[in-house]
């Protein structure tokens, strides 16, 4: 395990005081949730596929379809897209 130190901004430490016993927890839904929005940042830039982005994100081509659609994205699925995830 490694030790890092993070300056937390004033207005972040009362918020975060709840949560001292689960900041692992806190910053693994947070890691996930900026990889998600980076990766399906990416494909509305045209630069990846929904696919790609749903592997940068360490989740399912299901999950990253809802994620695009709640962001008010339509995904549209192609063949290659659907065997890639079936395997």
């Amino acid at each position: 395990m490694h030790t890092t130190t993070v300056v937390i901004p004033d207005e972040l430490v009362l918020e975060l005081a709840s949560y001292r016993g689960n900041l692992d927890d806190l910053l693994r839904i947070g890691l996930r949730e900026v990889k998600k929005e980076q990766s399906l940042a990416l494909f509305k830039q045209g630069h990846i596929s929904l696919w790609k982005a749903a592997r940068m994100a360490g989740i399912s081509l299901r999950e990253m379809t809802e994620y695009a659609a709640a962001q008010g994205l339509r995904a549209i699925l192609d063949d290659e897209m659907i065997e890639e995830e079936l395997a």
